[in-house]
């Protein structure tokens, strides 16, 4: 919850990057480039990634071209923002240090500290993401002190202020610095801004979750049910998290029917996001290929024979690849799953998988080491984040999702989890709904067709099926065991 509050809010930046008006009079490209980006910006606010990524590429292309620093710097800040939107770190890194390289051409003034001020927003929150909150704190502090070092107060959008008090609140929330976090918090909250005042629903949220950490769980729920039932609230990710938010704090006040009505409301409301964010990935990576084939249009002669000798041999080759892979599929690759030890310690379940691996031994593809070691890295992150609950997930939007292509990732699977891309999802799937179940009392009431939803199965038998398979139990057992080993909670 605390990434995606510090990432939702961006779209105001891309916004602020729309309207700032030129010093001088603008070329057509140049005019035509910003009207593309204020487009953007409103399929952006509709939630229409796709949308929005296809026309802010477009953007950039004329601002390329129009040799204009302070333009171009907010097309790929505008690019920044929008593959953190998305979870892309690695892409918003690039576009943001093209950005910085723009900056830093600017001539000195407010325009140039504004942009380096929201420089250093987007490092924060790409620090903030990687965890690192005290480098992100300083980060945040910078760029506000950017903001208050303009020559003219009027050149740098009150919401910018506002918005470096908030990020530098919600740093302080992660480093257990409660009392400054609500000091920038309310800092932030008591500036007037009325062209901006769904920031407002974001700061809020944040000190609702400074009281539910004093344990002032009541008053949380209140500004939470406050901030849900306003019309005007018109984003449906922070909805998510309020709605999660609210389970969790009725939890804590005993309040279980309550807990799960909005537990359900977070689920349903949550795997709709996923699901357009997947699509969205997809389109970002498309206009990604679509960049580097303009780029190769741009090159000479040999570099076109090259490059399309070169896109010959990758077709060649990765079909050469689905041959093997459509080959392996044929061979039966047996292998057991069985709950070895299960027991609770202090409310955690201790899951121990026994694995009995094919004595068919499958030959490898060459799969570079280098790139090997990278997805390793990123699957484990991609089992932290609890995205294999998404129902629409599938082996080649997974691919996508984490920048390589389906044998890759089929390859790794196999060889280093030993098993293929279908068992591997369950696992993740049955392991968290089990640790649901034993940390989470309130899972204990639930119908295991809510389980099944949960836990990412789109049917209540596949995922009996499933959870029997791996555990050696059917669910209603495991719920009727859990509900024995687990403490009575305190009221």
């Amino acid at each position: 919850m605390r990434r995606l509050l510090i990432l939702y809010i961006l779209f105001f930046s891309v916004q602020i990057f729309a309207q700032i008006k030129p010093a001088v009079e603008e070329t057509a490209k140049e005019k035509q480039s910003r009207a593309l980006v204020e487009l953007a910006v409103e399929y952006f606010k509709k939630n229409d990634f796709k949308k929005s990524t296809q026309l802010l590429f477009q953007a950039k292309d004329l601002a390329e071209e129009s040799n204009n620093y302070g333009l171009t710097a907010k097309i790929y800040g505008s690019l920044a923002h929008q593959y953190m939107q998305l979870n892309l770190d690695d892409n918003a890194k690039k576009y943001l240090d093209k950005a910085i390289e723009q900056i830093n051409k600017m001539p000195e003034g407010d325009d140039k500290k504004l942009f380096k001020g929201l420089s250093y927003l987007d490092l924060g929150n790409i620090t903030f993401d990687e965890k690192k909150f005290v480098d992100a704190n300083l980060y945040y502090k910078k760029s506000l002190k950017e903001f208050q070092s303009a020559n003219s107060p009027n050149s740098i959008p009150i919401y910018h202020y506002r918005r470096s008090l908030y990020n530098i609140g919600n740093s302080y929330i992660n480093i257990n610095k409660t009392d400054s976090a609500e000091f920038f918090l309310n800092k932030a909250l008591v500036i007037r801004d009325d062209a901006n005042k769904e920031l407002n629903f974001f700061i809020i949220t944040s000190l609702s979750e400074i009281y539910s950490k004093k344990g002032e769980y009541q008053r949380a729920i209140d500004c939470l049910t406050k901030i849900i039932n306003n019309k005007k609230l018109n984003n449906v990710r922070l909805e998510s998290d309020i709605y999660y938010a609210l389970a969790q704090n009725y939890k804590k006040i005993g309040n279980y029917d309550q807990s799960i009505f909005y537990n359900e409301k977070y689920v349903k409301l949550d795997n709709a996001n996923k699901e357009k964010e997947f699509k969205a990935i997809n389109s970002a990576m498309n206009e990604e290929q679509k960049d580097y084939k303009n780029e190769i249009s741009n090159a000479d002669k040999n570099t076109k024979i090259i490059g399309f000798i070169s896109i010959i041999f990758i077709v060649l080759f990765l079909l050469f690849i689905f041959y093997l892979i459509y080959k392996r599929k044929k061979e039966k690759s047996a292998f057991e799953l069985v709950i070895k030890n299960l027991k609770s310690d202090q409310n955690k379940i201790l899951t121990t998988v026994a694995e009995k691996k094919s004595e068919v031994k499958l030959e490898r593809i060459n799969v570079p080491e280098t790139a090997e070691k990278d997805l390793l890295m990123k699957l484990a992150k991609f089992e932290e984040s609890g995205k294999f609950t998404n129902p629409k997930l599938n082996i080649s939007n997974l691919a996508v999702a984490l920048k390589t292509n389906t044998s890759y990732l089929s390859d790794v699977i196999n060889h280093h989890k030993g098993k293929n891309f279908n068992s591997y999802i369950n696992e993740l799937r049955i392991a968290y709904i089990c640790e649901k179940i034993y940390n989470h009392r309130e899972y204990l009431n639930y119908k295991i067709s809510y389980l099944a939803e949960e836990s990412g199965f789109t049917s209540h038998s596949a995922f009996t099926t499933v959870f029997k398979n791996i555990t050696g139990i059917s669910p209603s057992i495991f719920l009727r065991e859990a509900a024995k080993r687990t403490p009575p909670q305190k009221k």
